[in-house]
This record gives C-alpha cells, structure tokens and sequence, in this order.
C-alpha cells in the first residue's frame, strides 16, 4: 500500500511515464551532476564523491521506476537565515539579496487524492512569484529546487516555466545542470547531494541562492548571479512554494 515516500513518489513517476515517457538517463543525468555539485561542498554528505549516470541506472530498484541513488539522503543538519530592513542590510559587508516575488499552493495530501498528478500546485504557486517579482524564467541565473527525487526536479522545471510540460525530461538530458554549466541547478548539491536535514532541508536550497547571490559560494560561485529561483515541497507534491531572490 501507500506506506512510505518511495512508493508514492513512484507513483508520481509512473503517471508521468504513462503521459509522457520516461528517460531513464535524464533521470540519472539529474542526480549525477547533483552529486557534482555536490562534490565540491564541504558541507554536502557527498563531499568529493561523485557518481555517474551509468553508477545511478545501475543501483538497485526500490520502487519501480525509483531506484537507490534516486532516493534523497536523510541527515542531519540545520540552516537559518536573516531578514532584515533594507537599510540594516545595506549596512552588511557582503551583498544582500531582496525576496523579489513569492508563492504557495496546497492542493491535497495523498497522491490518490491529487487533482491532477501531471499539474502540480507549483504551477500556480510559481506563476505568483514571476509575476509578483516582476521577472520571467529567463531572468535566473541559478535555480535551488527541492529534490526529495529527481521526478521532483524534472516536473518543477516544467511547472515554473522553464520548459514546455512534458518536455522536462528533454530539458534535463540536453542541459548542464552544474555549478558552472549552462543551467546552474541545486548547486550546493541539492538534497541528492548535499543531504535533507529533515524540516531544515528546504531552507538549505534558500541558503544556497542567498550564497551565490552574495559571491559567497566559493569554487562552485555562478558567475554574474543576480536572480535566484527556489522552490519547496511539503507532502507528495501537494503543498509548494516559489521564491525569487534578487541581488539589492
């Protein structure tokens, strides 16, 4: 039954393969260059170990089509961060970054009981935070999505616009997605990568945008980063949250 997060997600999968197909290497190449990134955080669970996409298709099968190194790694860990008034952060030594737009969407809490598996919540939640913050998808330098599973990945990218729905797999397979590829993703490592520190792991991918906003992601720095996207996931898929940060 519907007992444990892999199965469920699972269950997110297979309605996508079913409507869409699925790439199994797409799915792999996600994780892969998450644990690239990865790689060079001294913070990340996986620091300096790498994976590759042949490593993740080759790791066991838990819930069809989950397999092992698709699955998040449970750590522990905390992250904060400070809001402040624009005048005290124009006071801080390093470059501060402004909450340009914001959104959120809850839809339901089990898959089964989902409107519609293929439309997550993102998509409204997303669409507040463009317009709010007065920005397009082409406008990020960088994006720090939750990926509890890469299916999450994949369906975010297509739910906040930066791909057409349906064509995430695609999008995953013909991108850089390293810190110093042609779309930046998750570049502290992600969840997949860097660990979910249970309720702290969302906050871990606003730390990260905060750091490349700010210069201060060290050898994995995008250059030129101005505008960072971010997303959260609470539930399977049913609870999701946008966040534009934008350099002050």
């Amino acid at each position: 039954g519907h007992v444990n997060q892999n199965a469920l997600y699972a269950m997110v999968a297979q309605r996508y393969r079913a409507a869409h197909g699925y790439d199994a290497h797409a799915v792999a190449r996600v994780v892969a260059h998450a644990r690239a990134n990865a790689a060079v955080n001294p913070d990340a669970i996986f620091f300096g170990q790498t994976v590759s996409e042949e490593d993740v298709l080759a790791s066991r099968m838990i819930a069809a089509p989950i397999r092992m190194l698709e699955i998040v790694m449970p750590v522990r860990g905390g992250a904060a961060v400070v809001v402040a008034d624009p005048a005290i952060a124009a006071r801080c030594r390093h470059r501060a970054a402004m909450i340009a737009g914001w959104g959120e969407r809850l839809t339901h809490k089990s898959p089964q009981h989902a409107p519609d598996l293929l439309h997550p919540p993102m998509e409204a939640a997303a669409t507040r935070a463009f317009a709010r913050a007065e920005l397009r998808p082409a406008d990020v330098d960088t994006c720090q999505i939750y990926d509890c599973y890469p299916i999450n990945t994949i369906m975010t990218l297509e739910a906040a616009g930066f791909c057409a729905h349906g064509d995430g797999m695609n999008f995953a397979r013909h991108h850089d997605m390293r810190f110093a590829g042609d779309f930046p993703l998750n570049t502290n490592g992600g969840q997949l990568g860097m660990g979910q520190a249970g309720y702290a792991g969302g906050m871990t991918h606003v730390v990260e945008a905060f750091r490349q906003i700010s210069g201060r992601a060290q050898s994995r720095q995008v250059p030129d980063c101005d505008v960072a996207f971010v997303s959260g996931n609470g539930g399977i898929m049913s609870e999701q949250v946008a966040m534009l940060l934008e350099g002050a």
